[in-house]
């Protein structure tokens, strides 16, 4: 296994059909379903047998059904795993099966390859950790996502506008389950509902009635009790109900000749029958599949409430039935209702986009994080943050002489200037970054509009202004109390006074670096904040004016600023990168 996986593997262990999809993660090559080369097929039966005695190999799909001396024959054995159950799964085992299979003929996808495997949405957390750590002997990393979470994906990747897609129900209607998935706003959240609704019932139907209705057949009675014989059974039940649903029949006839003699009079009676049988008819009447797919139908719709969605995506094998698509449109009569075009490949093709957008992220925050961190991105940062405070100093002088006598005037104009100068900053910061955040988002066909920056940057300024803002405001408090007969009242010793004034004076003259005559200091603030007539506050003002674009940065806060504008650009494109992962489970 290289250090950076090269494929994405979709695997879709469904619990009547499987199938596997893969294809490079930066999408230079369409997906691709994998054929078996013995059969041909692409939409694998989820069946497994052992083979014959003297052999050692599992046998899946076509050749469980087909080869003669096989045991143990079971189909439908897809379901939540027992958490206090150490043994692997038959799922995980026909899994293991298909991918060894799969890297015969394509060693360098499985060996560069990472898997994805969707599992139903419905399962409980502790079954979900359960299967992941089963399917941690395929061989291989492995990923899970809820399946219909993957058929959304794979409707986006369709070439559906996103703007279409904010409000948005997939329903995967799978043999052992019925997934929801509503998208509202372009986030997608699975619903905890369906989990035990799925066309393996109407199957278990049938043969419930093949059962009952053939029981005189001694020689069908015998293949029923027969290893295998009641999976083979629910196959056969599961062949005629899709015949008379897609109108295409399977080559089950053609096993009447290949598979075990045991099995035959299943072939021979039980199929014929069914065939004569109007299942869609059973399907919809009172009791059938029908009336539990409306009820979980009803039951979504109560939970999304007002908030209908605007289009409802059916997918999934069962969805190929005419009943799923009157049904949704009966419970969301104001919803568009659309199927996918090829219901049994939606999954694995969503399974591997989904590896391939996951990738294109993973390269998008290491190629971002390359820019934030260049030498030259610092430089800009530092350069453009001298700039900025060079121009707040000189708008905020500028306003120093427009300020009314108020300090909560001047205080007013010193904000603005702050917010005008950091402003400024983040403009250009994002206008810099824009462009080459673009760039990379082309380079890894992650959606540009989807990370446009709009830089929120920390308050650069404000100890730096706060200083002047305070020393102004304890000026005015200081001139207001500065006749005798106020000193008095309040007891406070002249000598008090002096040194609090000095105190001040000794930080502005730290912060702004000139030489400040304490006399000036004082008589400048006092004047502005307490009207002492026009020209007194002029020369206070020119004097504010020149303490103000005396002010300069030193290294270390040019140190602290970059690391800070560094820091919000940093959380800004992450935002970004979570926001596009939102599609992702």
């Amino acid at each position: 296994m290289t250090a950076e996986p090269r494929y994405a593997i979709g695997l879709d262990i469904g619990d009547g059909e499987s199938c596997l999809g893969w294809a490079p993660l930066d999408r230079s090559e369409p997906t691709r379903i994998y054929a078996r080369p013995r059969s041909g097929e692409r939409s694998i039966v989820t069946a497994m047998a052992q083979s014959p005695a003297g052999a050692s190999r599992r046998l899946i799909g076509d050749e469980a059904v087909t080869s003669h001396g096989a045991t143990h024959f079971s189909v439908n054995f897809k379901a939540a795993p027992d958490v206090l159950c150490s043994g692997t799964p038959d799922a995980v085992c026909f899994a293991q099966s298909l991918l060894t299979e799969f890297r015969e003929h394509h060693p360098e996808v499985f060996t560069d390859g990472v898997a994805f495997v969707g599992h139903p949405a419905g399962w409980p957390a502790e079954a979900v950790d359960a299967y992941g750590r089963h399917l941690g002997l395929l061989g291989l990393p492995v990923r899970l996502m809820p399946e219909s979470q993957s058929a959304l994906l794979h409707v986006r990747d369709r070439g559906r506008d996103e703007t279409r897609l904010e409000r948005v129900l997939i329903v995967d209607i799978g043999s052992s389950t019925t997934d929801f998935t509503i998208v509202e706003d372009l986030s997608p959240r699975n619903l905890p509902v369906g989990a035990t609704l799925g066309c393996r019932q109407i199957d278990e139907q049938l043969a419930a009635l093949v059962r009952t209705t053939l029981q005189h057949d001694a020689a069908l009675m015998e293949a029923l009790t027969a290893d295998g014989g009641p999976d083979f059974l629910l196959l056969a039940c599961r062949w005629a109900k899709e015949a008379q649903f897609s109108g295409v029949s399977r080559r089950i006839m053609d096993l009447r000749e290949s598979c075990e003699e045991r099995l035959r009079p299943i072939v021979a009676t039980a199929w014929t029958w069914l065939l004569d049988l109007e299942i869609p008819q059973m399907v919809a009447a009172p009791g059938g599949w029908g009336d539990g797919f409306r009820a979980v139908l009803t039951e979504v719709a109560d939970l999304l409430g007002d908030q209908r969605p605007h289009l409802v995506v059916l997918t999934g094998g069962g969805s190929r039935m005419p009943l799923a698509d009157w049904l949704s449109r009966e419970v969301f009569p104001t919803s568009m209702v659309e199927h996918d075009e090829d219901p049994q490949f939606a999954v694995a093709r969503g399974l591997v986009s989904n590896g391939q957008h996951r990738a294109a992220v993973d390269r998008f925050r290491r190629d971002v994080t390359g820019l934030i961190r260049a030498p030259e991105t610092e430089r800009m940062v530092r350069a453009e943050a001298v700039l900025a405070l060079d121009s707040m100093k000189d708008k905020v002088a500028v306003q120093v002489l427009e300020a009314r006598a108020s300090a909560a005037d001047l205080a007013n104009h010193i904000k603005f200037g702050m917010y005008e100068a950091t402003q400024a900053l983040a403009d250009s910061l994002a206008y810099y970054l824009s462009m080459r955040v673009e760039r990379i988002c082309r380079r890894h066909g992650v959606p540009d509009h989807r990370v446009r920056l709009e830089l929120t940057l920390p308050d650069l300024f404000t100890d730096r202004l706060d200083r002047v803002l305070e020393r102004v405001d304890k000026a005015e408090r200081f001139t207001e109390h500065s006749t005798p007969a106020v000193l008095g009242q309040l007891g406070v010793p002249q000598e008090t006074v002096s040194q609090l004034f000095s105190s001040a004076l000794e930080r502005i003259r730290a912060k702004f670096a000139p030489a400040v005559n304490p006399e000036m200091a004082t008589f400048a603030i006092g004047a502005v904040t307490s009207g002492s007539g026009w020209a007194a506050d002029r020369a206070a003002r020119a004097w504010i004016q020149r303490m103000l674009r005396l002010g300069e940065y030193s290294p270390e806060e040019l140190d602290r600023i970059t690391a800070e504008v560094m820091a919000a650009i940093a959380e800004q494109t992450n935002d970004r990168a979570r926001d596009l992962e939102r599609w992702l489970a």
